[in-house]
């Protein structure tokens, strides 16, 4: 009888230590991957600035939520997004082609925008605190989004457009890009978009200006939840908008530009538009100068699914 007793209890123990060992909440994930072997992006990736659509194809990372692993391998189903831009407003903008763009960046010249690769993941920041960003809508918080493995799509904001026409700057500035439209190959289920870097700066003369990207989902029945994210990132209580809640922008997760998670629940979701805006906050600072007309916000854009 003891025996007996022994041996149905050690199974209890083991199941014990399983619950213990295991993460709760350990799920596999659909990821962008740019590793050289695994590339969401077909190599070679080329460089900006370009209105060009974008497409990038998900892989499956086994324990994706929490990155305890990382394990990617082709999708059972192939998968895929394509982002573009729609209903530009500003399609003539001097040496930037249009307003938005992807693979772009400040600094390349005094007038010109930095050409970098479209995809990437020079995202200027590390998330060691491991709050900041989320893969998976069920959670953990702010696990599952790799910084140096995970792909970005790089977008700039030009904001010469604002400097030609010498645009007001006051805290509550806000002009119209455009639209993001995010066009899944087949219907998919609460999509994770995550945003790093929304906001920035100008200094001339050590007066500042900063300005941020703000965006609205447009697409009709859908709402946001955010994940996590710094404090700078809010969702307005309509659950439409994703804003900047600082009076002074900078452009570092850590230092005043909005980063985080957000997660669109629906199921047979397929396609995704974002209204782009850019809001000033009214700093002493200005959009540009004569000799100095390449600023801009530049941020990453990354997309991650549960498996489906």
């Amino acid at each position: 009888m003891l025996t007996s007793s022994i041996r149905l209890f050690i199974p209890v123990l083991l199941c014990a230590y399983w619950l213990l060992v295991t993460p709760l909440y350990a799920q596999n994930t659909l990821e962008f991957v740019q590793d050289g072997i695994n590339n969401s992006y077909p190599l070679p990736v080329p460089k900006g600035p370009t209105s060009i659509p974008q497409t990038l194809t998900f892989f499956l990372n086994n324990n994706g939520s929490t990155d305890d692993g990382i394990y990617f391998q082709k999708a059972p189903r192939n998968i895929s997004v394509t982002f573009s831009f729609d209903d530009q407003k500003y399609v003539t903008v001097p040496q930037h082609v249009t307003g938005l763009t992807f693979g772009a960046a400040s600094g390349a010249s005094s007038s010109q925008i930095k050409a970098v690769p479209v995809v990437n993941s020079s995202y200027y920041y590390v998330d060691t605190t491991r709050t900041i960003f989320t893969a998976h809508p069920n959670g953990p918080v702010g696990r599952g989004i790799n910084l140096y493995v995970n792909a970005g799509l790089q977008i700039f904001l030009s904001a010469k457009p604002l400097l030609l026409s010498n645009a007001p700057k006051s805290d509550t500035s806000r002009y119209y890009y455009g639209k993001l439209r995010l066009q899944f190959s087949r219907p998919v289920t609460d999509p994770v978009i995550s945003f790093m870097g929304l906001g920035a700066t100008t200094n001339f003369a050590n007066k500042k200006l900063g300005f941020a990207t703000e965006l609205e989902l447009q697409t009709p029945g859908l709402t946001l939840t955010k994940l996590s994210g710094n404090k700078d990132m809010l969702i307005d209580p309509s659950k439409k908008k994703i804003l900047h809640a600082r009076t002074i922008i900078t452009g570092g997760c850590d230092t005043g530009a909005a980063c985080g998670s957000v997660v669109v629940k629906g199921s047979q979701i397929t396609t995704l538009i974002f209204g782009v805006y850019l809001r000033a906050d009214g700093g002493q600072g200005v959009w540009g100068t004569e000799k100095v007309t390449n600023s801009g916000d530049m941020w990453h854009i990354t997309v991650t699914l549960p498996e489906q």
